[in-house]
């Protein structure tokens, strides 16, 4: 293949890419600095790299290959390519003369399409795609900023900076899109986060169009699910519900219902599959009192794309290459909620804290009550030491929604794959196969957070099966 040609063979069908293992070679010179900066190895090399693979073939020794994962960045400047890995060390690429400006246009080009393989968004519609400079002030996290791509997406926001890892934002978060024609800056708000992009040029108000677009469509589409789900309610009480069910996250049921009294009842009837419901009631019957949680998220066509259509058995094995957003967003374990036939097509979930002696236990149970749920999954809420919030009346409100908002954040980043949680990191590290989901959990934090608070899975083989694996669980967790 002709150097250049990287990005438009990565437009070509999934089956046409599978046959382009390597790129072009590339021939110039390296050093290999280790964390310290000293330098380790140095010479003539050979570069070659694919859609997920960065080979260096030096003259003698051997060569060095990684995911291109493993980068932390792809940085060009005055002719020198500068890879920093994750483990610390550097590869420097110099002295690679015409081929310099192709090298480092193809070689990003590949780092972000892996990125996004990364940050599981390679199977949703792209939008646009945006050059500028990005400022991220967010909760918990340092304070990063310079120059980025920005590819906005039907339902999220990738920022793929120059000098250090991307990142996503589910719009569904974004509370706000706010244009300064001062500033020429736009600034995106979620919460406590605030992103600010600028250096858009002439781009500037079209990104900030573009976003507020996407959001509301997908607030449009949103509403759309929840009017198909509880005709009930009335336009008043449909905003209200739209206000507090976002897509993506969950809500109290207890505050649903004092929209309308009917919304409990609508929900066990319309967004559980009718053979989960038994699951469903044994659940429920464990759950503190008022403490029942439900969300929804909207399935769109890429969520069961090519190599996406993996389901877990019966057995807890899995079939297929990996799972869709839903394990198997494309059938479900039986007739589905009527809800699903008039409106968008949704997943829904509920979070059903166990109860405790005194309030909710340390432990809490997600279940994807339609499309293709197939097992369900618990987590510890807190850290041990914090266990007396979950008994305290007056902290517990708080405690328990800061948790479950945490794995609705998790949740929402794997577009609802279950895989990264449940997978141990041998099963990770071992299986080609699931190896960006080995890199997602090394590099969010928030995933692997979630990933040490995961206690274990019960599968949907029979009712008894499952209640046997449930009650393993909650002896594991400590919870009578």
């Amino acid at each position: 293949m002709k150097p250049g040609n990287f990005a438009a063979a990565y437009r070509r069908p999934e089956r046409e890419r599978s046959i382009l293992t390597l790129m072009a070679d590339f021939t110039g010179k390296f050093q290999y600095l280790t964390a310290s900066g000293s330098v380790a190895r140095e010479g003539t090399c050979q570069v070659q790299f694919a859609s997920q693979t960065f080979t260096l073939t030096p003259d003698s020794g051997a060569p060095i290959v990684c995911d291109l994962g493993d980068l932390d960045a792809v940085i060009a400047a005055d002719y020198e390519l500068r890879l920093p890995l994750y483990t610390g060390s550097i590869i420097l690429l110099r002295q690679f003369g015409k081929a310099y400006e192709t090298l480092s246009h193809d070689l990003l080009e590949a780092f972000r399409q892996r990125t996004l393989q990364c940050l599981l968004l390679e199977d949703l519609k792209e939008l646009a795609r945006f050059d500028g400079n990005f400022e991220l002030a967010a909760d918990a996290t340092t304070a990063r900023s310079g120059a980025a791509e920005f590819r906005l997406f039907k339902s999220n926001l990738a920022v793929l900076p120059v000098v250090s890892q991307g990142f996503q934002w589910r719009l569904a978060d974004v509370d706000s899109v706010a244009f300064d024609p001062d500033t020429y800056e736009v600034t995106l708000r979620a919460g406590q986060d605030v992103l600010k992009t600028g250096k858009l040029a002439r781009r500037t108000e079209e990104f900030a169009a573009s976003a507020k677009d996407a959001i509301r469509a997908l607030a449009a589409e949103s509403a759309q699910a929840l009017h198909s789900a509880f005709p009930f309610l009335t336009p008043d009480q449909l905003q209200a519900a739209a206000a507090l069910l976002r897509e993506g996250h969950s809500a109290s049921v207890a505050r649903l219902t004092a929209i309308n009294p009917k919304l409990a009842a609508g929900l066990a009837a319309n967004a559980v599959d009718h053979d989960l419901k038994p699951y469903y009631d044994d659940l429920l019957a464990r759950t503190a009192k008022d403490t029942l949680f439900a969300g929804f998220k909207l399935i769109r066509p890429e969520d069961s794309g090519e190599g996406e259509s993996g389901s877990e058995g019966e057995s807890g094995t899995t079939s297929g290459t990996e799972d869709a957003g839903t394990d198997s967003a494309s059938s479900s374990d039986g007739d589905g909620p009527e809800t699903d036939s008039g409106g968008p097509e949704t997943l829904y979930w509920f979070y059903f804290p166990i109860a405790g002696k005194k309030g909710p236990a340390n432990l809490v149970a997600w279940e994807a009550s339609s499309q293709g749920g197939r097992a369900t999954y618990f987590f510890r809420l807190v850290d041990s030491a914090r266990e007396a919030e979950l008994a305290d009346p007056a902290r517990s409100p708080a405690t328990l929604q800061a948790a479950l908002r945490r794995l609705d954040r998790v949740l929402g980043m794997l577009n609802f794959r279950r895989r990264p949680i449940y997978l141990s990191d041998d099963e990770l590290e071992r299986d080609a196969k699931f190896h960006r989901y080995a890199i997602a959990a090394r590099r969010i934090p928030e995933l692997r957070e979630v990933r040490a608070a995961f206690v274990g899975r019960a599968v949907h083989s029979s009712l008894e099966a499952w209640q046997g694996q449930v009650k393993a669980i909650l002896a594991k967790a400590g919870v009578s």
